[in-house]
């Protein structure tokens, strides 16, 4: 064997060593991305326990507070209307974070429908609709534009669904 034909050898060894390279770091980006959606899936889950904790906490203000209007939250006491407005703020920064996962990729489409017709729920009752006209600025301009374009879910309203 030539000098030049061991040369070819050896670079068709280093090439496909390489390409061994390329496969086995793929595979672990993908397991890698794989292992990352499955631990946003799980914070999610569990932040929203957190928040529900919240309003649980605070359930006679909350369930007031999601079906006022202006006038009925007038007659909201200071104290009341500051729990209100924490307790939105919480969901809804919440619901932001997931929105903001599922543009990165984080979060599957199955997921994120499941999830935002939960968020929707909230969105298109009259309480909300009142707090997001004073605090939309809060939140980033791909969620409100979401939010505002997205027709209500055909799902029972928190308010029906507290009537009975």
């Amino acid at each position: 064997m030539t000098l030049e034909q061991l040369s070819i050898v050896f670079q068709l060894i280093g090439t496909l060593g390489v390409i061994a390279s390329l496969i086995f770091v793929g595979a672990q980006v993908r397991q890698n991305t794989k292992t990352t959606r499955v631990q946003v899936q799980e914070n999610m889950t569990s932040c929203y326990i957190s928040v529900a904790q919240l309003l649980i906490d605070n359930a006679e203000v909350f369930t007031r507070g999601i079906a006022a209007t202006r006038e009925s939250f007038a007659l909201f006491s200071d104290a009341e209307k500051m729990i209100y407005f924490s307790a939105i703020f919480s969901i809804f920064k919440h619901f932001e974070n997931i929105h903001s996962q599922r543009q990165r990729g984080f979060i599957d489409q199955e997921s994120w429908t499941a999830w935002s017709e939960h968020l929707l729920m909230y969105f298109n009752q009259p309480g909300a609709k009142m707090w997001w006209e004073l605090r939309r600025g809060s939140f980033n301009p791909r969620f409100r534009t979401f939010l505002e374009s997205s027709p209500a879910p055909k799902v029972a309203t928190f308010v029906e669904i507290m009537r009975g």
